[in-house]
């Protein structure tokens, strides 16, 4: 990917962009890293379509991160987008969705949750305590809570990328992470559970399609947060990956770039074709359900 850069209301945005394909995929990151972790994606993506993939400044609302990325997507001519968001990425996703639809030709969300006002009001209180903590405790706190959660031993096809994933982890908390942008992405987080508001796929206006990616080892999202979700978004298609969790566009980008490609290009003949979904609990007897 080539690396650029774009100053946008006195801040640095930085991003970069791959392929030159006529539709353009905007990638937007999970909270730890920033463009450099959608590279497995962006490869896998960049024979067909042009990708553009920013990595998330240290700013504390989503209309500063919407007003940059609509800049990102006017520097690079882009019109209409296609909008992936993983995880972090997909409360960007969704609120860039409600403030710029118009720069959205369609929107997959990956590890996505509807706001939570609940949740919101959690990380408010854990914000205040990050403030005020040392912050050599909180990042040693978060190292090893993150590096906890990828113990699980993988499977010898991908644990060398695992292995090198937890190397390239570690040392972007002990040498990258900053306290500023900790603190960012978590006040946006906050701004997302506890402001936010999606009526029905935001704008009235927007005529795109979405295309809702759960992971099925996701410990985090609840029934309750994944129904939640689809009733955001009721025309969406819904669709699990199994075997990656939150590392799905890491070990799986082959197999995330297919279902991307065949959900863009409308090349199934019904949803239940799209490659690699799987049944759960929801009580759907498929899976992937189609707007109507």
């Amino acid at each position: 990917m080539q690396d650029k850069s774009l100053v946008i209301g006195g801040v640095e945005w930085r991003y970069a962009t791959a392929g030159s394909g006529e539709q353009t995929v905007l990638l937007l990151h999970d909270a730890f890293g920033g463009a450099e972790t959608m590279q497995p994606l962006a490869d896998a993506l960049a024979g067909e379509y042009r990708v553009v993939a920013p990595t998330v400044a240290d700013v504390r609302t989503f209309d500063e991160v919407c007003d940059a990325l609509s800049a990102v997507l006017d520097r690079e001519h882009v019109a209409r987008a296609n909008v992936f968001g993983c995880y972090f990425g997909a409360m960007i996703a969704q609120a860039f969705l409600k403030r710029r639809w118009r720069q959205v030709e369609n929107i997959v969300l990956l590890g996505a949750q509807a706001p939570d006002r609940a949740a919101g009001e959690r990380e408010r209180k854990s914000l205040k305590l990050m403030r005020l903590l040392p912050f050599r405790l909180t990042r040693a706190q978060l190292r090893l809570d993150t590096l906890r959660q990828l113990g699980a031993p993988a499977p010898p096809e991908v644990s060398a990328r695992v292995s090198e994933f937890k190397s390239r982890l570690a040392d972007y908390f002990d040498r990258v992470l900053t306290k500023e942008t900790l603190l960012a992405r978590v006040a946006l987080g906050v701004d997302f559970n506890a402001d936010e508001v999606y009526n029905s796929v935001g704008s009235e206006g927007w005529a795109g399609r979405a295309l809702i990616i759960e992971s099925g080892d996701n410990i985090s999202a609840t029934r309750d947060a994944r129904l939640r979700l689809r009733e955001t978004y009721p025309r969406a298609l819904v669709c699990t990956l199994a075997g990656a969790g939150r590392l799905t566009p890491l070990l799986m980008p082959g197999e995330l770039a297919e279902v991307v490609r065949a959900f863009l290009k409308e090349d199934y003949k019904s949803p239940s074709d799209l490659e690699s979904c799987l049944t759960d609990e929801c009580g759907d007897d498929a899976h992937v359900t189609s707007r109507e």
